[in-house]
């Protein structure tokens, strides 16, 4: 993708798109138990992994594991950007995080490689919240978009996905909203959704009376 990028002239942009452990268990666990995960493990480790039931699971009982795991996500989008980057130094990445699949304690640790997803990593850190969008939850939605200066990516690095394939859902709030805070941009997921439901164009800004009571 980034020598087709480059091919047509511009600069290498690519996404991490649900590059996280699975968010939900099956009907026996989460879905850590591959045999390359588990012999990382217990060679770093010692131990085998511990068996997490669910998303729900009390971290503290897993101190090991939940240190080990997002090591691994860390490790694997950075060998991306190193291997593109040989060829196109200049390649930029970014992730898009959903917070409202990770809104546990666990997926929380899990999930978020924070030694690795930084702002001077990474040109962005996207958000997605299709639960809390789908659930009518504009405060959730909002924290959702905050999330990313709130790990200190500035407004610039910083971008909000909104889904908008039911059109009885706040999702014109929600990207008002996202706006509202400064990201570098909000994204409409997706355009077959778009022409279907027959959205129409342009979208507005979201009109406001005042009065001035002085």
């Amino acid at each position: 993708m980034a020598n087709v990028l480059a091919a047509a002239g511009v600069t290498p942009y690519l996404q991490f798109g649900e590059a996280q452990w699975w968010y939900f268990a099956d009907a026996a666990s989460m879905p850590f138990y591959d045999a390359y995960t588990q012999s990382a493990f217990q060679a770093a480790n010692g131990p085998a992994m511990g068996m997490i039931a669910s998303q729900n699971a009390d971290p503290t009982a897993y101190a090991q594991e939940c240190a080990f795991l997002p090591g691994l996500i860390g490790a694997f989008t950075q060998a991306i950007v190193t291997f593109v980057r040989q060829s196109h130094s200049n390649a930029l990445f970014e992730v898009l995080y959903p917070p409202d699949v990770n809104n546990t304690a666990l997926n929380k640790l899990i999930n978020f490689p924070a030694a690795q997803w930084t702002p001077a990593n990474l040109a962005c850190l996207k958000t997605e919240n299709f639960t809390y969008t789908g659930d009518r939850n504009l405060d959730l939605a909002r924290q959702s978009i905050g999330l990313p200066m709130a790990l200190g990516f500035p407004a610039s690095k910083s971008s909000h996905l909104v889904g908008i394939g039911d059109y009885t859902t706040p999702w014109d709030k929600e990207r008002r909203l996202a706006l509202g805070a400064g990201v570098e941009s909000v994204v409409l997921f997706a355009l077959d959704q778009f022409c279907l439901v027959g959205i129409g164009l342009p979208l507005g800004l979201g009109g406001r009376r005042g009065r001035f009571m002085g």
